[in-house]
């Protein structure tokens, strides 16, 4: 484990996170030729916006997240490949910084963005948000102002569903977090606030507050509730997406009916490959098809997102249950329209 820490966070006021996390990528780019090839593979990538009814999608042709887009995660699969998330199965080259003992934060090999990081559990166990949501809130406010951390659960976005981890990317990249709070309506005004987001098509709500147990304790009525609401033993199906500012938390939860739509299953030229997770939720949807690049438009990625997402009955039914002392979706003083 020593040969694979490239140094250790402190907290007590020595290199903040998000500067050490920038010397480990340039490091790293230096000593480990992957890294290197996989950066210098950004500059290929394509992108494009799209104008769905009022809000930006941005569209981005990755070649190289086919394998993450594309992963088999049925149980099945998992337990014939080797868990690439640990220590003892990642490349030599690759090194982490060691966060409270506790996760490894690595540069991740196939990244999305010029900066980007996978923050993995040193122990191999499933991926799961109800005992590890302090952990995410911490890496938050570690990696603030550069960086937002976000989790994919384990059956709508990540790759490695057996292992605990989360991944940071830099601030200000995703449309949806940009529009907060404007294209928000709040529905609880009290210690944490509560805000859903306004004509997106998808199905959000955001905590923002500065009280970390009360964060806490009503992310997790949240959670209770979409348990409920869906019959489920298992996490409800979400994604995460956490920063911190000013010592402010923003939480943005995704509610997902689905992980893949399903015109990803079909053949040929009528398959969308695309596997949305919490970045693509957000706003910048990956594909690693220039078929798809080319042919996804507003109407489309409005039927993908409407389609992986709770249903408004749904969604109503988490607030009544899961929100205490719910106010009546007043608007934001600062929203463009109140419905």
């Amino acid at each position: 484990m020593n040969n694979q820490i490239f140094t250790t966070f402190s907290a007590d006021g020595g290199i903040k996170l998000g500067e050490l996390c920038l010397k480990l990528i340039e490091d790293q780019k230096k000593t480990w030729p992957g890294l290197a090839a996989a950066y210098a593979g950004l500059a290929k990538i394509k992108t494009k916006a799209h104008c769905c009814d009022g809000y930006e999608v941005r569209v981005q042709f990755n070649p190289a997240r086919s394998v993450s887009s594309g992963a088999f995660v049925d149980p099945q699969s998992i337990k014939k490949r080797p868990c690439f998330l640990c220590s003892r199965n990642l490349p030599g080259e690759q090194k982490g910084i060691l966060y409270h003992q506790e996760y490894l934060i690595l540069c991740n090999p196939a990244p999305i963005f010029e900066k980007h990081f996978t923050i993995v559990h040193r122990q191999h166990q499933p991926q799961a948000i109800a005992a590890s949501i302090g952990s995410l809130l911490d890496l938050a406010a570690d990696m603030s102002p550069d960086f937002v951390v976000f989790y994919n659960g384990p059956a709508c976005g990540a790759s490695a569903p057996d292992h605990l981890h989360f991944q940071a990317i830099p601030a200000g990249l995703l449309p949806l977090p940009e529009a907060f709070p404007e294209d928000f309506r709040i529905i609880k005004d009290s210690g944490v606030q509560v805000y859903r987001a306004e004509k997106s098509d998808r199905a959000v709500l955001v905590l923002h507050g500065n009280d970390k147990e009360l964060l806490l304790e009503q992310f997790n009525r949240l959670m209770k509730a979409a348990q409920n609401i869906v019959a489920a033993s298992d996490e409800p199906m979400i994604n995460v997406l956490c920063s911190h500012a000013n010592g402010v938390w923003r939480i943005m939860i995704f509610f997902r009916a689905k992980h893949r739509p399903d015109a990803f299953f079909l053949e040929g030229e009528q398959r969308i490959f695309v596997s949305p997770g919490t970045i693509d939720m957000a706003g910048v949807i990956i594909t690693p098809r220039e078929m798809n690049f080319n042919r996804l438009d507003g109407q489309s990625i409005r039927n993908i997102y409407a389609e992986v997402s709770f249903s408004e009955q749904m969604m109503s039914k988490i607030i009544e249950q899961g929100v205490a002392n719910p106010c009546s979706y007043r608007a934001n003083p600062n929203s463009i329209k109140d419905k």
